[in-house]
């Protein structure tokens, strides 16, 4: 058993695999509480959290509907669960070059090269949470309020 990590590792550590684009779940819901779970590339920039889908989606809708979904990044092992609210849902055609450009330098694909249908959407970040096993699970807050927690 490890020593648990300090809340400024953990956002340390949080920052660092924010860093890059990360691969990961995306749970949404709609009104009446039906989850939708789909695996996206989430790239984080300027604080706010950018993943793309087809713009008529489950999730797509469940974002316009309610603006609220939970994305897990890592392994049961070392986990990152981010609580997000959506901004908003922008066209690939739409969107300002560094938004696309960023998003397909960071994770190596480009949705603009496979069909208009496509949206970024941007989130901003409500809560997240870090953790490396149940020994983190107490204290696993490093962002909230929309501040870092150290």
């Amino acid at each position: 058993m490890t020593e648990p990590r300090t809340t400024p590792q953990r956002v340390a550590d949080t920052r660092q695999l924010l860093g890059a684009a990360q691969p990961g779940w995306l749970s949404t819901a709609d009104p009446k509480g039906r989850s939708h779970l789909i695996a996206c590339t989430a790239w984080w920039h300027d604080g706010e959290v950018v993943i793309t889908t087809v713009g008529t989606t489950r999730t797509a809708r469940n974002l316009r509907a309610t603006k609220h979904a939970r994305l897990a990044l890592g392994t049961t092992e070392d986990a990152t669960l981010l609580d997000l609210e959506a901004a908003e849902l922008t066209p690939v055609d739409e969107a300002p070059a560094e938004i696309a450009d960023g998003f397909t330098e960071a994770a190596g694909w480009d949705p603009r090269e496979i069909g208009p249908e496509w949206s970024f959407v941007h989130f901003t970040p409500t809560r997240i949470q870090a953790y490396r096993g149940y020994d983190e699970a107490a204290g696993s807050d490093v962002f909230r309020g929309g501040r870092w927690l150290a």
